[in-house]
Protein backbone atom coordinates (compact mmCIF):
# COMPACT_ATOMS: atom_id res chain seq x y z
CA UNK A 1 0.00 0.00 0.00
CA UNK A 2 1.38 3.39 -1.00
CA UNK A 3 2.13 5.75 1.84
CA UNK A 4 -0.23 8.76 1.57
CA UNK A 5 2.43 11.08 2.98
CA UNK A 6 4.74 10.62 0.00
CA UNK A 7 4.60 13.86 -1.97
CA UNK A 8 3.14 15.80 0.97
CA UNK A 9 4.41 19.37 1.39
CA UNK A 10 4.73 20.57 4.99
CA UNK A 11 4.42 24.26 5.79
CA UNK A 12 5.08 25.12 2.13
CA UNK A 13 8.76 24.25 2.71
CA UNK A 14 9.39 20.51 3.01
CA UNK A 15 8.32 17.85 0.49
CA UNK A 16 8.31 14.23 1.66
CA UNK A 17 9.86 11.94 -0.93
CA UNK A 18 10.56 8.56 0.67
CA UNK A 19 9.93 6.50 3.79
CA UNK A 20 13.18 5.60 5.57
CA UNK A 21 12.34 3.79 8.81
CA UNK A 22 9.73 3.23 11.50
CA UNK A 23 10.16 2.85 15.25
CA UNK A 24 8.16 2.63 18.43
CA UNK A 25 7.47 6.36 18.52
CA UNK A 26 7.21 7.38 14.89
CA UNK A 27 8.06 7.09 11.21
CA UNK A 28 11.04 8.77 9.55
CA UNK A 29 10.89 10.04 5.99
CA UNK A 30 13.40 11.48 3.57
CA UNK A 31 12.36 14.97 2.52
CA UNK A 32 13.56 17.94 0.52
CA UNK A 33 13.77 21.62 1.45
CA UNK A 34 11.92 23.35 -1.36
CA UNK A 35 13.87 26.05 -3.14
CA UNK A 36 17.19 24.72 -1.88
CA UNK A 37 17.03 21.08 -2.92
CA UNK A 38 18.60 20.12 0.39
CA UNK A 39 17.73 16.66 1.77
CA UNK A 40 16.21 16.53 5.25
CA UNK A 41 14.84 13.85 7.56
CA UNK A 42 11.23 14.27 8.75
CA UNK A 43 10.01 12.31 11.77
CA UNK A 44 6.27 11.92 12.38
CA UNK A 45 4.74 10.67 15.60
CA UNK A 46 2.53 7.60 15.12
CA UNK A 47 -1.14 8.55 14.87
CA UNK A 48 -2.11 6.17 17.68
CA UNK A 49 0.61 7.56 19.89
CA UNK A 50 -0.26 11.16 19.07
CA UNK A 51 -3.68 10.68 20.65
CA UNK A 52 -2.04 10.05 24.02
CA UNK A 53 -1.03 13.15 25.98
CA UNK A 54 2.18 11.58 27.29
CA UNK A 55 3.41 10.72 23.79
CA UNK A 56 2.66 14.23 22.57
CA UNK A 57 4.62 15.67 25.49
CA UNK A 58 7.53 13.34 24.75
CA UNK A 59 7.63 14.42 21.12
CA UNK A 60 7.55 18.11 22.01
CA UNK A 61 10.30 17.46 24.57
CA UNK A 62 12.43 15.99 21.79
CA UNK A 63 12.00 19.16 19.75
CA UNK A 64 12.89 21.40 22.69
CA UNK A 65 15.90 19.28 23.65
CA UNK A 66 17.36 18.88 20.17
CA UNK A 67 16.93 22.55 19.30
CA UNK A 68 19.53 23.34 21.98
CA UNK A 69 22.16 21.02 20.56
CA UNK A 70 24.78 21.85 17.94
CA UNK A 71 27.78 19.57 17.63
CA UNK A 72 29.56 17.59 14.87
CA UNK A 73 28.51 14.29 16.50
CA UNK A 74 24.84 15.14 17.05
CA UNK A 75 22.00 15.30 14.54
CA UNK A 76 20.68 18.86 14.58
CA UNK A 77 16.99 19.76 14.49
CA UNK A 78 16.10 22.26 11.77
CA UNK A 79 12.39 22.82 12.30
CA UNK A 80 9.28 21.31 13.85
CA UNK A 81 5.53 21.66 13.61
CA UNK A 82 2.33 19.65 13.22
CA UNK A 83 0.28 18.33 10.33
CA UNK A 84 -3.32 17.21 10.88
CA UNK A 85 -2.59 17.28 14.63
CA UNK A 86 0.44 15.04 14.15
CA UNK A 87 3.68 16.65 15.38
CA UNK A 88 6.79 16.28 13.27
CA UNK A 89 10.49 17.14 13.41
CA UNK A 90 12.70 18.24 10.53
CA UNK A 91 16.31 17.18 11.05
CA UNK A 92 19.62 17.00 9.25
CA UNK A 93 19.83 14.06 6.88
CA UNK A 94 23.02 12.01 6.84
CA UNK A 95 23.25 8.87 4.70
CA UNK A 96 25.02 6.24 6.74
CA UNK A 97 24.75 2.93 8.56
CA UNK A 98 23.52 2.36 12.09
CA UNK A 99 25.87 0.84 14.62
CA UNK A 100 23.22 -1.84 15.15
CA UNK A 101 23.50 -2.97 11.53
CA UNK A 102 27.32 -2.91 11.66
CA UNK A 103 27.36 -5.09 14.77
CA UNK A 104 24.78 -7.50 13.34
CA UNK A 105 26.81 -7.91 10.15
CA UNK A 106 30.35 -7.82 11.54
CA UNK A 107 30.13 -8.91 15.16
CA UNK A 108 32.91 -7.52 17.34
CA UNK A 109 34.77 -4.51 15.97
CA UNK A 110 38.54 -4.01 16.12
CA UNK A 111 39.22 -2.40 19.52
CA UNK A 112 40.86 0.64 17.91
CA UNK A 113 37.76 1.30 15.81
CA UNK A 114 35.47 0.75 18.79
CA UNK A 115 37.41 3.24 20.90
CA UNK A 116 37.43 5.76 18.05
CA UNK A 117 33.64 5.53 17.72
CA UNK A 118 33.11 5.71 21.47
CA UNK A 119 35.25 8.81 21.91
CA UNK A 120 33.13 10.61 19.31
CA UNK A 121 29.96 9.52 21.08
CA UNK A 122 31.32 10.90 24.34
CA UNK A 123 32.26 14.18 22.65
CA UNK A 124 28.70 14.64 21.40
CA UNK A 125 27.21 13.69 24.76
CA UNK A 126 29.55 16.05 26.60
CA UNK A 127 28.23 18.88 24.45
CA UNK A 128 24.63 17.86 25.18
CA UNK A 129 25.32 17.62 28.91
CA UNK A 130 26.77 21.14 28.92
CA UNK A 131 23.50 22.28 27.30
CA UNK A 132 21.58 20.54 30.09
CA UNK A 133 20.29 17.57 28.07
CA UNK A 134 20.52 13.83 28.75
CA UNK A 135 19.94 11.32 25.99
CA UNK A 136 18.54 8.51 28.19
CA UNK A 137 18.06 6.06 25.31
CA UNK A 138 21.51 5.35 23.88
CA UNK A 139 21.58 2.12 21.89
CA UNK A 140 23.23 0.89 18.68
CA UNK A 141 20.25 1.86 16.51
CA UNK A 142 20.59 5.46 17.69
CA UNK A 143 24.23 5.74 16.60
CA UNK A 144 24.76 6.50 12.91
CA UNK A 145 28.14 5.90 11.24
CA UNK A 146 28.74 8.18 8.27
CA UNK A 147 31.49 7.58 5.73
CA UNK A 148 33.45 4.54 4.62
CA UNK A 149 34.09 1.75 7.15
CA UNK A 150 36.89 2.86 9.40
CA UNK A 151 36.28 6.59 8.84
CA UNK A 152 33.20 6.49 11.06
CA UNK A 153 31.95 10.01 11.61
CA UNK A 154 29.50 9.41 14.46
CA UNK A 155 26.07 11.03 14.56
CA UNK A 156 23.89 10.40 17.63
CA UNK A 157 20.19 10.17 16.78
CA UNK A 158 16.85 10.38 18.52
CA UNK A 159 16.72 12.46 21.65
CA UNK A 160 13.05 11.43 21.84
CA UNK A 161 13.22 10.49 25.51
CA UNK A 162 15.79 13.11 26.48
CA UNK A 163 15.33 14.52 29.96
CA UNK A 164 16.23 18.16 30.42
CA UNK A 165 18.51 18.56 33.42
CA UNK A 166 17.06 21.96 34.28
CA UNK A 167 13.65 20.43 35.02
CA UNK A 168 14.95 18.46 38.00
CA UNK A 169 16.22 15.20 36.54
CA UNK A 170 13.64 13.09 38.34
CA UNK A 171 10.95 10.73 37.06
CA UNK A 172 7.91 12.55 35.69
CA UNK A 173 4.80 11.70 33.72
CA UNK A 174 7.14 11.61 30.73
CA UNK A 175 9.63 9.13 32.13
CA UNK A 176 7.21 6.88 34.02
CA UNK A 177 3.87 6.26 32.34
CA UNK A 178 1.32 3.82 33.76
CA UNK A 179 4.02 2.11 35.80
CA UNK A 180 6.38 1.50 32.91
CA UNK A 181 9.81 3.00 32.40
CA UNK A 182 10.61 4.57 29.06
CA UNK A 183 13.82 3.43 27.40
CA UNK A 184 15.59 0.29 26.20
CA UNK A 185 16.25 -2.14 29.09
CA UNK A 186 19.34 -3.69 27.49
CA UNK A 187 21.11 -0.31 27.61
CA UNK A 188 19.61 1.34 30.71
CA UNK A 189 21.55 2.58 33.70
CA UNK A 190 20.64 1.13 37.13
CA UNK A 191 19.14 4.44 38.27
CA UNK A 192 17.06 4.62 35.08
CA UNK A 193 15.79 1.08 35.66
CA UNK A 194 14.79 2.08 39.20
CA UNK A 195 13.05 5.22 37.86
CA UNK A 196 15.33 7.40 39.98
CA UNK A 197 16.62 10.89 39.17
CA UNK A 198 19.41 10.75 36.61
CA UNK A 199 22.36 12.86 35.59
CA UNK A 200 25.11 12.67 32.96
CA UNK A 201 26.54 9.51 34.56
CA UNK A 202 23.50 7.56 33.34
CA UNK A 203 24.59 8.24 29.75
CA UNK A 204 28.17 7.29 30.69
CA UNK A 205 26.89 3.88 31.84
CA UNK A 206 25.00 3.36 28.57
CA UNK A 207 28.12 4.24 26.57
CA UNK A 208 30.02 1.65 28.61
CA UNK A 209 27.45 -0.96 27.59
CA UNK A 210 27.81 0.00 23.92
CA UNK A 211 31.60 -0.15 24.04
CA UNK A 212 31.43 -3.54 25.78
CA UNK A 213 29.25 -4.85 22.94
CA UNK A 214 31.49 -3.35 20.25
CA UNK A 215 34.69 -5.00 21.54
CA UNK A 216 33.15 -8.37 22.49
CA UNK A 217 30.36 -8.72 19.93
CA UNK A 218 27.92 -9.55 22.77
CA UNK A 219 25.57 -7.59 24.95
CA UNK A 220 26.72 -7.43 28.56
CA UNK A 221 23.35 -8.67 29.83
CA UNK A 222 20.99 -11.14 28.23
CA UNK A 223 17.69 -12.31 29.71
CA UNK A 224 14.36 -13.70 28.57
CA UNK A 225 12.29 -10.58 29.14
CA UNK A 226 12.51 -6.88 29.94
CA UNK A 227 12.03 -7.37 33.67
CA UNK A 228 14.94 -9.81 33.74
CA UNK A 229 17.15 -7.28 31.95
CA UNK A 230 16.12 -4.51 34.33
CA UNK A 231 16.97 -6.70 37.32
CA UNK A 232 20.39 -7.51 35.88
CA UNK A 233 21.10 -3.82 35.21
CA UNK A 234 20.36 -3.05 38.84
CA UNK A 235 22.00 -6.04 40.57
CA UNK A 236 24.54 -7.88 38.38
CA UNK A 237 27.92 -7.15 36.88
CA UNK A 238 28.72 -8.70 33.49
CA UNK A 239 31.76 -10.82 32.75
CA UNK A 240 34.95 -8.85 32.36
CA UNK A 241 35.42 -7.74 28.75
CA UNK A 242 38.79 -9.53 28.51
CA UNK A 243 37.14 -12.85 29.22
CA UNK A 244 35.16 -12.35 26.00
CA UNK A 245 37.96 -10.64 24.05
CA UNK A 246 41.41 -11.70 25.39
CA UNK A 247 43.27 -9.36 23.05
CA UNK A 248 41.97 -6.28 24.84
CA UNK A 249 44.49 -4.34 26.86
CA UNK A 250 44.14 -4.35 30.62
CA UNK A 251 43.72 -0.57 30.49
CA UNK A 252 40.73 -0.73 28.12
CA UNK A 253 39.19 -3.54 30.15
CA UNK A 254 39.48 -1.42 33.30
CA UNK A 255 38.05 1.67 31.59
CA UNK A 256 34.96 -0.22 30.43
CA UNK A 257 34.56 -1.90 33.81
CA UNK A 258 34.60 1.42 35.62
CA UNK A 259 31.90 2.82 33.31
CA UNK A 260 29.64 -0.10 34.29
CA UNK A 261 29.78 0.38 38.06
CA UNK A 262 26.32 0.14 39.62
CA UNK A 263 26.93 3.06 41.97
CA UNK A 264 27.22 6.21 39.93
CA UNK A 265 29.80 7.65 42.34
CA UNK A 266 32.15 4.82 41.33
CA UNK A 267 31.84 5.42 37.56
CA UNK A 268 33.57 7.95 35.37
CA UNK A 269 31.99 11.17 36.56
CA UNK A 270 31.52 12.75 33.14
CA UNK A 271 31.71 12.03 29.43
CA UNK A 272 34.91 14.08 29.27
CA UNK A 273 36.56 11.97 31.96
CA UNK A 274 35.61 8.72 30.23
CA UNK A 275 36.89 10.05 26.88
CA UNK A 276 40.19 11.11 28.43
CA UNK A 277 40.63 7.62 29.88
CA UNK A 278 39.99 6.03 26.47
CA UNK A 279 42.48 8.37 24.80
CA UNK A 280 45.14 7.02 27.18
CA UNK A 281 44.58 3.28 26.59
CA UNK A 282 46.83 1.52 24.02
CA UNK A 283 43.89 1.07 21.62
CA UNK A 284 43.15 4.79 21.83
CA UNK A 285 46.76 5.82 21.21
CA UNK A 286 47.21 3.34 18.38
CA UNK A 287 43.88 4.08 16.68
CA UNK A 288 42.71 7.10 14.73
CA UNK A 289 43.03 10.41 16.48
CA UNK A 290 40.11 12.74 16.89
CA UNK A 291 40.28 16.12 15.20
CA UNK A 292 39.91 17.86 18.56
CA UNK A 293 39.75 17.03 22.22
CA UNK A 294 36.38 16.46 23.84
CA UNK A 295 36.83 19.59 25.91
CA UNK A 296 37.26 21.68 22.79
CA UNK A 297 34.01 20.32 21.33
CA UNK A 298 31.94 21.09 24.41
CA UNK A 299 32.28 24.84 23.90
CA UNK A 300 31.71 26.90 20.75
CA UNK A 301 34.92 27.44 18.76
CA UNK A 302 36.32 30.93 19.25
CA UNK A 303 36.12 33.44 16.43
CA UNK A 304 39.43 33.82 14.62
CA UNK A 305 41.53 36.59 16.08
CA UNK A 306 41.78 39.71 13.87
CA UNK A 307 45.05 40.39 12.12
CA UNK A 308 47.05 42.60 14.48
CA UNK A 309 47.81 46.08 13.23
CA UNK A 310 51.45 47.26 13.16
CA UNK A 311 52.38 48.64 16.55
CA UNK A 312 52.75 52.41 16.55
CA UNK A 313 55.85 54.03 17.97
CA UNK A 314 55.32 55.51 21.43
CA UNK A 315 54.12 59.10 21.51
CA UNK A 316 56.79 61.62 22.53
CA UNK A 317 54.28 63.02 25.04
CA UNK A 318 52.91 59.96 26.87
CA UNK A 319 50.79 61.87 29.39
CA UNK A 320 49.29 58.56 30.56
CA UNK A 321 52.74 57.41 31.65
CA UNK A 322 52.91 58.03 35.38
CA UNK A 323 56.69 58.50 35.51
CA UNK A 324 56.78 60.94 32.59
CA UNK A 325 53.95 63.05 34.05
CA UNK A 326 55.65 63.16 37.44
CA UNK A 327 58.83 64.51 35.84
CA UNK A 328 56.92 67.29 34.07
CA UNK A 329 55.05 68.22 37.23
CA UNK A 330 58.33 68.38 39.18
CA UNK A 331 59.77 70.81 36.61
CA UNK A 332 56.66 73.04 36.83
CA UNK A 333 55.93 72.58 33.14
CA UNK A 334 52.43 71.14 33.50
CA UNK A 335 51.26 73.99 35.77
CA UNK A 336 52.83 76.64 33.49
CA UNK A 337 51.19 75.12 30.42
CA UNK A 338 47.77 75.13 32.07
CA UNK A 339 48.10 78.84 33.05
CA UNK A 340 49.08 79.87 29.54
CA UNK A 341 46.23 77.82 28.09
CA UNK A 342 43.75 79.57 30.42
CA UNK A 343 45.01 83.03 29.48
CA UNK A 344 44.72 82.28 25.77
CA UNK A 345 41.16 80.98 26.15
CA UNK A 346 40.21 84.10 28.19
CA UNK A 347 41.55 86.45 25.51
CA UNK A 348 39.67 84.67 22.77
CA UNK A 349 36.40 84.81 24.72
CA UNK A 350 36.88 88.53 25.52
CA UNK A 351 37.49 89.36 21.86
CA UNK A 352 34.42 87.41 20.77
CA UNK A 353 32.22 89.06 23.41
CA UNK A 354 33.50 92.56 22.56
CA UNK A 355 32.88 92.04 18.87
CA UNK A 356 29.37 90.76 19.55
CA UNK A 357 28.50 93.82 21.70
CA UNK A 358 29.83 96.18 19.03
CA UNK A 359 27.73 94.56 16.29
CA UNK A 360 24.58 94.67 18.42
CA UNK A 361 25.18 98.36 19.30
CA UNK A 362 25.79 99.33 15.66
CA UNK A 363 22.49 97.78 14.63
CA UNK A 364 20.62 99.55 17.37
CA UNK A 365 19.66 96.39 19.11
CA UNK A 366 21.19 97.54 22.36
CA UNK A 367 22.23 100.96 23.67
CA UNK A 368 25.62 101.14 25.31
CA UNK A 369 27.23 104.39 26.46
CA UNK A 370 30.21 105.36 24.35
CA UNK A 371 32.47 105.61 27.36
CA UNK A 372 31.90 101.90 28.01
CA UNK A 373 33.30 101.19 24.55
CA UNK A 374 36.13 103.70 24.67
CA UNK A 375 38.59 100.88 25.26
CA UNK A 376 37.75 99.45 21.83
CA UNK A 377 40.12 101.07 19.33
CA UNK A 378 37.74 101.16 16.35
CA UNK A 379 34.80 102.82 18.20
CA UNK A 380 33.96 106.35 17.11
CA UNK A 381 34.23 108.29 20.36
CA UNK A 382 32.49 111.35 18.88
CA UNK A 383 29.24 109.39 18.61
CA UNK A 384 26.70 111.06 20.98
Amino acid sequence: MEDPRIGLVLDHRYRITERIAAGGMGIVYLGERLGLGKPVAVKFLHRTAALLPDHRVRFEREAAAMSRLTHPNLVTIIDYGSWEELPYLVMEYHPGTSLRRVLDESGALPPERAVFITRQMLAGLASAHVAGVLHRDLKPSNVLLVGAPGEDLVKILDFGVAKLLDSGGGPTEVSVVAGRVIGTPAYMSPEHARAEPMDARADVYSVGLLLYEMVTGKRPFQAEGKLGLLRMQVEDMPERPRTQAPDLSAELDAAIWKALEKEREERWQSAEEFAAALAAVPEGRAGQQLAADVGAWTTPPPHPAPTPLPRRRPSPRPETDGNYTADLRAAGLIRRTRILRGIAIGLVLAAVLGGLLYVLQQRGIIDIPVKWLSWIPWVDKSWP
